[in-house]
């Protein structure tokens, strides 16, 4: 496959700023259902956001360049610099945003690839091989997540136990995606599949 590298470009509702004072366009603690992304101000022409259309979702998540046609991507592997996360990306068989599977990733399969991922549960098997410290880590960010997720939750989530999304603690806020570098991409998959997601803090 070829590299996609900086010809790669991510849709404006996905891709990562450039520039840390750049807010993202989307508004969205990953832990929380993609029903409940609201678009910010730079992506939305109205005051206060909107929340996104099927048309958004139907977008096609990487082009190869801003002029060029849609990559016909069946598959992408979302990583997280600094962690072992890694999210796989299929196209999706029944997508509420069309009628019909499109024959490329979207900005919906992303989205909803993404959260459905990271609210996957954590083996005991790979939870019991992390060095203690990062267990700690680990346990802290599950008991905070419980507590902020409502008593009414609280057997269904502790029944799940830790999640992946645990790996992030706070840091929750989604700030977009970006081609992976060389050096983050696990053994394994291709360069061109992969994308870096980066986050930060949740905007209170």
């Amino acid at each position: 496959m070829t590299e996609l590298g900086p010809t790669a470009s991510v849709d404006p509702l996905l891709v990562a700023p450039h520039h840390a004072a750049h807010p993202p366009s989307l508004l969205w603690d990953v832990n929380e259902h993609p029903n409940n992304i609201k678009l910010g101000s730079v992506a939305s022409p109205r005051p206060g956001g909107r929340e996104l259309t099927h048309d958004d979702l139907a977008s096609p998540a990487v082009r190869r360049d801003a002029k060029g046609s849609p990559l016909l991507l069946r598959r992408l592997h979302l990583i997280f610099p600094g962690t072992p996360l890694v999210v796989r990306v299929m196209p999706a068989e029944s997508p509420i945003w069309r009628a019909m599977p499109l024959p490329y990733l979207t900005v919906g399969d992303v989205v909803y690839g993404l959260h459905r991922g990271l609210r996957s549960s954590v083996e005991q098997r790979e939870f019991d091989g992390l060095e203690r410290g990062t267990r700690e880590r680990l346990r802290q960010a599950f008991e905070r997540r419980l507590a902020r997720e409502g008593p009414q939750n609280y057997d269904r989530n502790l029944s799940h136990g830790v999640r992946r999304v645990d790996y992030l603690g706070d840091l929750r806020g989604f700030v977009g995606i970006r081609p992976a570098k060389s050096h983050e991409v696990p053994p394994g998959i291709p360069f061109d599949e992969a994308f870096a997601v980066i986050t930060e803090p949740l905007r209170r």
